[in-house]
């Protein structure tokens, strides 16, 4: 554990030097005049633009020249700036007295986007435990690439690695590829889903193991509410392709709400189901946790 932990320091520490600073792009409006911001989202007939003095803008493409001093629809135009992002999410509690408890959830992700390429890292590690018994611990790293062969089509390759006392899983990897499309993604709404295959290797503590190739099903959808407030949601879905009832979801939903500029307040429920848990284990895990969320 004392190798895991130095592993999360050292991916903690790369969550904050990551910038939040995007790589600004000037438009230039048939009228003459030049709008310096980011192009977050390209449809057949509008440009949805972040500009650095005026917010979101939906633009009309008839009224565009040029963008970085080409027209709009040449090859060297791409659906992404190389632009930076992330989150990092706090909750912690501690009770003494007649019943001692501590808890503490750390959840971190990066994603930076570069021409067709979107990259995502995350991690997530959790502690709990009673009366000063051995915490139950839970953590997982993992990191994907999304390549956008089409505006709204990408393909993405990803893996991750971690352990879940609860569920009873000594170290777990998985390697997985996907076919996806991405509806709409802008400072307001983003919408994708994606399906494809998923490897899994599971150790678990009575020293069984457990290696599956399944069918794999996953959205994310995030929406901007009044006063900057934002509602989130994703879930996953495997099916064993060599057993068809074996199969296990994973859902979240959730709520930021903001407290100064960046940080918020953030209320999330996962759960969990798995239809043949390890032996000792239940199908079912849910988790309401309230605690603090900084983004950039």
């Amino acid at each position: 554990m004392q190798h895991m932990s130095s592993t999360i320091r050292s991916f903690f520490g790369l969550l904050l030097l990551s910038s939040s600073a995007a790589i600004a792009d000037q438009l230039a409006l048939t009228n003459g005049d030049v709008i310096n911001g980011t192009m977050q989202e390209k449809t057949e007939d509008q440009v949805l633009w972040l500009s650095d003095n005026f917010g979101l803008l939906a633009i009309d493409k008839a009224r565009i020249a040029t963008l970085n001093g080409a027209t709009l629809d040449a090859p060297t135009t791409v659906l992404f700036s190389n632009t930076y992002h992330g989150d990092l999410s706090f909750t912690g509690g501690y009770s003494s007295g007649n019943i001692k408890r501590e808890d503490w959830d750390l959840d971190g992700d990066v994603e930076w986007r570069h021409g067709d390429f979107r990259h995502s890292s995350e991690i997530n590690f959790e502690s709990h435990s009673l009366d000063d018994s051995r915490p139950a611990e839970q953590y997982d790293l993992g990191y994907s690439v999304d390549w956008f062969f089409q505006d709204k089509w990408f393909w993405s390759n990803a893996l991750s690695w971690g352990a879940n006392d609860d569920r009873s899983i000594d170290q777990f990897y998985s390697v997985g590829s996907a076919i996806g499309r991405q509806f709409w993604d802008s400072e307001i709404t983003s919408l994708s889903a994606e399906t494809g295959l998923l490897w899994i290797s599971e150790d678990l503590k009575d020293q069984t193991s457990d290696r599956r190739l399944t069918w794999s099903w996953a959205a994310d959808y995030r929406r901007m509410l009044g006063n900057n407030m934002e509602i989130f949601h994703r879930h996953g879905l495997l099916v064993a392709l060599t057993d068809m009832s074996d199969s296990e979801l994973n859902a979240d939903i959730g709520l930021k709400v903001p407290v100064v500029a960046n940080l918020f307040t953030e209320l999330k429920l996962e759960w969990t189901y798995d239809n043949q848990p390890p032996l000792g284990t239940r199908s079912s895990d849910s988790q309401l946790t309230i605690g603090v969320n900084y983004s950039w």
